[in-house]
């Protein structure tokens, strides 16, 4: 880097960041919502700021009309660069695509670093032609970090990456819950241990997992939105749905409670990545077992790590095996969430994310 001190992340979301980093500061959230901010400013050597997610509405639902998301925040963004060296979008497209062309057209020079989640554009595109453009597109940023190697190594693959200068571009770093946050919250109580759960609103197959509970006894809970509900008619006694809102604080007490957590997903192959991630951040910051839908795009296996069962999309007796097997075997369920507690030290956790993002922020020339 060619600027001395500390080198400024300004850090944008899709959703109000600001009001994430106080549920953090009041202890009711972990640092991971806010993508590495905490971690950062703790290792000493990046300042992150939050940029104010919304400040003209209107601006975004003209936005809107022509498929522009967060038009009001990229537009004052092309006067604030002074404050910043280096942009940094953990939702990468949703939060640049006006500024990102702006870049192609050499309109707007600031470094950008984002987080890759899901296949980028048309990358999984049969047309070539539009597979070019999403390649086009992904290298106009200055810093690249998916949060899957799968996902990393099939955009490679499907982009035909090879120039040195793009593949330096590129960094993995697992994105990870927040231990000082959930150590203060871990319970063993086994005893209180009655219901399986399963929260989400992203990608969610409940219409199987709810098919599969109705040929068990024990007791499902649902927590999702309006829009992810289930439609199911003649719900099973044995299954409640909750989807009205509900703190993240309120839903730990539930997860806690739980035998294990579900993971049930279901989505198009072309959109193949990191679903069920953050589920999975819950898993093993509570030490629970899981069974998740099959995804090899997610960098923690849960089934080769020894903490949860995989089970083929909408396969509804898949589901029923795994469940029984764990409410049954009380030596599998033990070792199972001993598994979940070690991979969450070893491998999956906010520190190690906050260190490789370091690197990667390190590793971008700033002008």
């Amino acid at each position: 880097m060619e600027k001395k001190g500390k080198p400024r992340l300004l850090l944008v979301n899709n959703y109000s960041m600001e009001n994430a980093y106080t549920l953090w500061e009041q202890g009711k959230s972990g640092s991971h919502h806010v993508w590495g901010k905490v971690e950062l400013e703790a290792r000493g050597k990046v300042e992150v700021k939050i940029f104010q997610h919304e400040k003209y509405p209107f601006v975004n639902r003209i936005g809107n009309l022509f498929k522009v998301k967060h038009l009001d925040q990229q537009l004052r963004l092309l006067n604030y660069g002074k404050h910043f060296d280096i942009l940094y979008a953990p939702y990468s497209w949703s939060n640049t695509r006006l500024l990102i062309m702006l870049k192609m057209l050499g309109l707007y020079r600031k470094p950008i670093l984002v987080t890759i989640h899901q296949p980028f554009m048309k990358m999984n595109s049969s047309n070539s032609f539009l597979r070019w453009i999403s390649k086009l597109f992904l290298f106009q940023y200055d810093g690249i970090v998916f949060l899957s190697e799968e996902l990393k190594e099939h955009t490679i693959k499907a982009l035909k990456v090879t120039k040195k200068r793009d593949l330096d571009k590129i960094d993995t770093a697992q994105w990870g819950p927040d231990t000082r946050f959930y150590d203060k919250i871990i319970s063993n109580k086994e005893d209180s241990l009655s219901y399986f759960i399963s929260a989400g609103h992203t990608a969610r197959d409940y219409v199987t997992l709810i098919e599969a509970f109705r040929k068990m006894d024990h007791q499902l809970k649902i927590f999702c939105t309006p829009r992810s509900k289930p439609d199911v008619k003649d719900l099973p006694a044995n299954v409640t749905i909750n989807a009205s809102f509900i703190p993240y604080e309120e839903l730990l007490k539930f997860y806690k409670e739980s035998i294990a957590i579900l993971i049930p997903l279901k989505y198009p192959d072309s959109q193949e990545g990191c679903q069920g991630m953050t589920s999975l951040q819950d898993v093993v910051a509570l030490g629970k077992p899981t069974v998740i839908t099959e995804n090899p795009m997610i960098n923690i296996d849960a089934a080769k790590e020894g903490f949860g069962i995989t089970v083929g999309k909408g396969d509804v007796n898949g589901w029923v095996d795994a469940v029984e097997l764990l409410a049954k075997d009380k030596q599998l369920f033990r070792q199972m969430s001993d598994q979940a507690s070690r991979i969450y030290l070893e491998k999956f956790n906010s520190e190690l994310f906050g260190e490789k993002l370091e690197k990667a922020v390190f590793k971008i020339r700033l002008r």
